[in-house]
């Protein structure tokens, strides 16, 4: 009897230390994740996000001279989807560890480290070995801290500030500091656009897509595939009108009102949701082309 209560009692103490040891408690520096796409690129970032706590960071918690994990807990890791410039240095898509050399009055130097290495590896006799950081960099470049409004908790963001162009910044305490990202967004798309007309199989909207990329950088391609569209579904509006807006910045207004009408046309005889949606600015490029069209246009469709 006794040595069944024993095991009784064994057994709930089990269970409550494994309760115990279950329990989620807050973090002292909370893991955290940032991510944006840039153009075509993805980039994303994972890392652990410390306070200030009332202390000094930069200069004492986190002394000048010496390198840093640029973040807590494990290291703070980069990930692009495709290749990079990183402050003009190539990198290759990929995942790096960012490492980050702290100085007073003086330029920041980033470190992306191609080893998936912490930065406590690179200590040596109760020293950072310099030097064997820099041998494992990918990319290394500098950058000017910038005074900022208080941020208690550590924090990356990312922008995306064009299509080609994103910004990286690490914000803590009272500092800024941050590294530009370029993306080969034009090769990437166009890539993607010779792969998706390759696998169109009569997808007219694939053609569109397509199309409209151009539109700015290569009129002449852009009219190739918008007319793909319109072999593929030839009595739409929305393919016929995006023809017309081509032809338009070309200022070939004949053609671009001649085409807008049988665009319009094409709704009037099968109007569905988008061509309610826009017949209004359909007629209003109409109106707007029509004083750039040829007396012998406007004699030929006097009744448009």
């Amino acid at each position: 009897m006794l040595k069944r209560s024993t095991l009784s009692i064994l057994t709930v103490l089990f269970f409550a230390v494994q309760s115990v040891f279950a329990q989620q408690l807050p973090a002292p520096s909370p893991a955290a994740s940032v991510k944006q796409t840039v153009g075509v690129t993805e980039i994303s970032i994972d890392y652990s996000s410390p306070a200030v706590k009332g202390r000094k960071v930069f200069g004492e918690l986190e002394p000048f001279g010496k390198t840093w994990r640029a973040g807590a807990n494990g290291p703070t890791a980069i990930t692009f989807s495709s290749d990079v410039k990183v402050n003009g240095k190539d990198v290759k898509a990929g995942t790096y560890n960012i490492f980050l050399t702290l100085e007073e009055n003086a330029e920041w130097t980033f470190h992306f480290n191609g080893k998936g290495k912490s930065i406590f590896a690179y200590n040596k006799d109760g020293k950072q070995d310099q030097a064997a950081i820099d041998a494992d960099d990918v990319a290394t470049f500098k950058s000017k801290p910038q005074a900022a409004p208080m941020k208690e908790r550590l924090a990356y963001l990312i922008e995306s500030v064009t299509d080609t162009e994103g910004k990286v910044t690490l914000w803590w305490d009272k500092t800024m500091v941050s590294f530009t990202v370029e993306v080969p967004t034009q090769s990437l798309s166009e890539a993607n656009i010779e792969k998706a007309v390759k696998e169109a199989q009569g997808a007219w909207r694939t053609y569109q897509n397509a199309s409209n990329f151009y539109a700015s950088s290569n009129p002449e391609k852009a009219l190739e595939l918008i007319d793909e569209s319109i072999k593929v579904r030839p009595d739409y509006f929305w393919n016929l009108w995006t023809k017309s807006q081509l032809l338009a910045k070309q200022e070939k207004y004949d053609e671009a009102l001649t085409v807008i009408i049988s665009a319009r046309a094409a709704g009037e005889a099968k109007p569905d949701g988008a061509y309610n949606y826009f017949k209004g600015s359909i007629q209003k490029n109409i109106d707007a082309w029509l004083p750039n069209a040829s007396k012998k246009w406007k004699k030929a469709n006097k009744d448009i």
